[in-house]
């Protein structure tokens, strides 16, 4: 008698598929990704993350995994302290379940020009403790094209006020104009009637 094998367990090779796979996925994505524990201890993060750590400064080989995501917004001092504060009560919020999501847009500019991302935090389902992902989009196309549009309608507006201020002044110049005309009308009649008497 032979037994087969047990297909509601996967192998282990197709378990290392799958995680293979997983990672491909993760590191596939172009939002920064850093997975955090209901601590704010970094536990993984995406080759976006990655990329975007080094053209900021950071060494290649550095490893953000066991860094405290929630430590570094807490140490943040100087002009980006409030925002930071502010970013470490959303993502608490989260973790401790007083908030599904947070989201925030934020500019984060690099000697190689300006750059706007938008964040997101949410837990993943059924995670005992709390696990987090906290993503950040480059949304700079987005921020870029809403800046074009403003000074846009902002110059419209301007030229709506030059012409506005070009129709008043060519309104009181007719007004003007009449005037004269009717005194001139006024000036020819009397030296008529003073020619004629």
């Amino acid at each position: 008698m032979t037994v087969s094998p047990d297909r509601s367990k996967p192998s282990r090779d197709e378990i290392q598929f799958s995680d293979r796979l997983a990672r491909s996925v993760f590191d596939a994505l172009s939002a920064h990704i850093a997975i955090l524990d209901h601590n704010g201890v970094i536990l993984a993060t995406n080759r976006a993350w990655h990329n975007h750590s080094v053209l900021g400064g950071m060494p290649p080989e550095y490893d953000y995994r066991g860094s405290n995501y929630l430590s570094t917004c807490d140490l943040t001092r100087g002009a980006d302290s409030d925002e930071a504060c502010m970013v470490a009560s959303g993502i608490r919020a989260v973790i401790d379940k007083e908030l599904d999501e947070f989201l925030h847009d934020y500019p984060c500019h690099r000697p190689d020009g300006q750059h706007w991302f938008y964040m997101r935090v949410i837990r993943i389902p059924d995670t005992d403790p709390v696990v987090v992902v906290v993503s950040h989009e480059d949304i700079t196309a987005l921020k870029l094209t809403e800046e074009a549009l403003r000074e846009s309608q902002e110059d419209l507006k301007e030229q709506k006020q030059s012409l506005e201020e070009a129709n008043v002044a060519l309104k009181v110049l007719l007004k003007q104009r009449e005037e004269d005309k009717t005194e001139l009308e006024k000036r020819f009649l009397t030296n008529v009637k003073g020619r004629v008497l």
